[in-house]
């Protein structure tokens, strides 16, 4: 073995303690981003192997009614590869052992089990058989959450006919892997359910002999989206075509995208800060390595090695440890990303779970971590290359100056422990910022690891608390005029009920589009409010419009402007709104304006298409008793219910992903604080020792030591909080998407729990380091070095 070899090996050794918190905080960084990569890659390829084996549909258009030769038609569309002309219906479900009425969505499927576009897959039972009337297939989420199996009989209102449905099985669809109500922005998987019923039975149910009502198609080799969607449009418009639109407006593809998305965007930015932290600590134990051993540097270089040898033995130093974290980093990460992997795919409903370790993941992942190590290391391997022999063997010279206080002719009442810290720490401001520097990444993360919760808790609170104040949302099936609106008034236990309009609608400005919801609410309502995240509302205006800040910011509006709007229902034309203000709505993408401008603009007479309801609670079973067997309800949403879907869907997921993060947080935060005591410890340990030798107590000198550290870590505090909210920002916006407008959020108890953290790793680093301060050997400590 070499001699540098021999060398490095005794250093390792000796500086284990530190180098092993160095290599923690890279194990913390390397295994967060194979987590979340894997996991993310895990779920991108199970979603597109989902996708194409069961022919997932690539553009829709729901119309009023057309004859089947009109699908003859579509099929013959420039573009179009594979089609599906069906029809959907809604439906009113009473479920057994289910007090609210359920909502559901029929859609009609071929009598064979081949189906052109997106293809079944049945998790138990079997298939409709053709011939048997009342025979369909429910989704999994709604079946799971009624305990609903094959052979079981549930009773609804399709069209005003009261009909027996019998489960023939149980089956998962890739139009609805998030099984979203239209009309809604979340999931509610117990109260809404999609059927799959035969054509024959739906068209005998809804009256469409010979006809349909809803196509999804799929695109040729080289075929342009927006092209077909105009043929499309052009084609179905004598029909009562409400508008064709892609995936990037599909309602469960949309959510599915931001999940996976937001996965990405963690995988991408957490780890970079973790690594970050990495090479800081790296330069500094490594600058603090070639400060101690000057000598040695100068006789290596006496001796005939090159700067270049010397440079590479301790870049080897530094290369080592990070490799080792990264080493013990991977499996760690593999399995924390098959756990999440496991919880998103079963979250999803996944028939299969495509979870494997990509070569590309584990090359970037050690790739970065060495990329941090040679980063950390550069610029004191700059200074080493730059020392003449001559001079590195001679001892450094100390550099003494008055502190800034004393050049002013202040002579601070201090005792003399707090003037030698504060001498200590003034005469190297650079080192000192550096460590305060490294203090304030960990204090950061903490924040940044808890905020997450913050922000989606405050999104809750503001959409189904705030903004939403109904007990019942009811989407009728036709618009009805105002008048009616009293018939809901009159409902057995209905405190007050408020109209609502909502129209469907695209936002167009030059190349970019965007699918949107007008909602019309009533300038006296109490029940419904367009909300912000600081919980200001706007109070609909006769003659203007709320739009979402989410839309104001990627169409570039301003106030007072007009915007036209493109209207896809009924008869499709487009309308201008005046842009009165913007309002910055955590979920969906919508437009409020007051229900009678919204009519006006429509050029329609007073109507509503939605009611919302405030319930005494004393009669709610017999309101839904009434519900179940109303015809002219479409959809029927439960608020609690919606929330307590939203809050299983996102609590669970963010709550594993923080405690991870948290754990990673604390290793970072220990790994700082430890460091910096340990090097302080390692070039002070004479003038320590020297203390203790002119008669100070222990305590009196672990309080010089100790104190040091305190002074420093008091700035690193609001510092850090501050940097913390700064990262915050940065990760929610990587983080919110067309949907889900996440607020830049931090909590006072998120800001304390960083604090109470920081200041645990604190006190234990210094716990360990007393004991080492204590343990010291005076006399080998005060030897002149030779």
């Amino acid at each position: 073995m070499l001699a540098l070899d021999r060398k490095l090996w005794r250093d390792l050794r000796r500086m284990a303690a530190q180098l092993a918190a160095i290599a923690l905080v890279v194990v913390a960084g390397v295994a967060s981003f194979t987590a979340t990569m894997t996991t993310y890659r895990a779920l991108r390829l199970s979603e597109e192997r989902y996708y194409a084996g069961q022919r997932f549909a690539e553009v829709w258009s729901g119309l009023a009614r057309a004859p089947l030769s009109v699908a003859r038609d579509v099929r013959a569309l420039p573009g179009v590869a594979a089609m599906d002309a069906r029809i959907v219906a809604r439906a009113i479900l009473d479920v057994p052992g289910l007090l609210e009425p359920a909502s559901a969505l029929l859609i009609s499927i071929p009598e064979a089990s081949d189906h052109a576009l997106n293809g079944l897959y049945i998790r138990s039972g079997r298939q409709i058989e053709a011939g048997r009337r009342g025979e369909v297939l429910v989704s999994e989420a709604f079946a799971e959450k009624n305990r609903l199996h094959p052979g079981d009989t549930i009773s609804g209102v399709v069209a005003g006919h009261r009909v027996q449905l019998s489960i023939a099985g149980v089956a998962l669809s890739p139009e609805y892997v998030m099984q979203i109500a239209p009309g809604t922005l979340s999931p509610d998987d117990r109260r809404f359910a999609v059927l799959w019923v035969s054509r024959a039975e739906i068209e005998r149910l809804v009256d469409l002999p010979g006809a349909f009502n809803d196509v999804a198609l799929t695109l040729g080799p080289g075929a342009h989206e927006s092209a077909v969607i105009q043929d499309l449009d052009r084609l179905l418009e004598p029909y009562g075509g409400r508008g064709a639109y892609g995936r990037s407006s599909q309602a469960s593809h949309v959510m599915l995208e931001d999940h996976i998305e937001q996965l990405k965007a963690l995988a991408v930015v957490v780890p970079s800060i973790f690594l970050a932290v990495a090479a800081f600590l790296v330069n500094v134990v490594l600058g603090r390595v070639v400060a101690t051993e000057r000598e040695q540097i100068g006789m290596l270089k006496a001796f005939g090695y090159s700067n270049l040898r010397v440079a590479v033995h301790y870049l080897e130093l530094a290369a080592i440890v990070v490799v080792s974290g990264a080493l013990a980093g991977l499996p760690l990460g593999v399995w924390l990303g098959r756990l999440m992997a496991v919880f998103y795919a079963r979250f999803f409903r996944f028939p299969v779970l495509l979870f494997r370790l990509e070569l590309w993941v584990v090359s970037v992942a050690l790739f970065v971590a060495l990329g941090a190590a040679c980063a950390g290391a550069l610029g004191t391997l700059r200074r080493l290359v730059k020392l003449p022999p001559v001079v590195a063997m001679s001892a450094q010279m100390p550099v003494f100056s008055r502190p800034f206080p004393q050049r002013l002719g202040l002579r601070p009442a201090l005792p003399p422990a707090w003037r030698m810290i504060f001498r200590n720490v003034s005469r190297r401001p650079f080192r000192a910022l550096l460590t305060t520097a490294g203090m304030v990444f960990a204090i950061a993360i903490l924040v940044l690891g808890s905020s997450s919760t913050d922000a989606i808790q405050r999104a809750e609170d503001v959409q189904f608390q705030a903004a939403q104040r109904e007990d019942i949302a009811v989407q009728l099936s036709q618009r009805q005029p105002l008048g009616t609106l009293a018939s809901f008034a009159s409902l057995p236990g209905v405190r007050r009920a408020e109209p609502y309009r909502a129209v469907p609608a695209r936002v167009e400005l030059g190349a970019a589009t965007q699918d949107v919801t007008l909602f019309g609410l009533p300038a006296d309502g109490i029940l419904r409010h367009a909300t912000g995240t600081n919980y200001e509302r706007a109070s609909p205006v006769p003659s203007g419009a709320f739009v979402t800040a989410w839309l104001g910011r990627r169409f570039h509006l301003r106030r007072g402007e007009a915007l036209e709007i493109e209207i896809r229902e009924g008869r499709r034309r487009s309308i201008s709104i005046r842009v009165a203000g913007f309002i910055d709505e955590p979920l969906g993408e919508a437009i409020y304006l007051e229900l009678g401008g919204l009519n006006r603009l429509l050029a329609e007479p007073e109507t509503y298409s939605g009611v919302n309801l405030l319930l005494d609670p004393a009669h709610e079973r017999e309101l839904y008793a009434v519900l179940k067997r109303t015809a002219v309800a479409a959809t029927v949403s439960v608020r609690r219910g919606t929330l307590a879907n939203y809050q299983a869907m996102t609590h669970a997921a963010v709550d594993f992903i923080r405690k991870v993060e948290v754990i990673f947080s604390v290793i970072i935060a220990f790994g700082v604080v430890y460091n910096s005591a340990r090097i302080a410890l390692s070039e002070r340990s004479r003038e320590l020792s020297t203390l203790r030798v002119l008669g100070f107590r222990r305590g009196e000198v672990s309080a010089v030591l100790l104190g040091e550290i305190a002074a420093l870590a008091a700035p690193a505090i609001p510092l850090g909080l501050l940097a913390g909210h700064g990262l915050t920002a940065v990760v929610l916006s990587a983080m919110s998407s067309s949907r889900l407008h996440l607020p830049v959020l931090v909590e006072t108890s998120t800001d304390a729990f960083a604090v109470l953290v920081f200041a645990a790793a604190a006190v234990v680093s210094a716990l360990v380091v007393r004991r080492r301060l204590d343990a010291l050997d005076l006399v080998a400590v005060l030897k002149a070095r030779e």
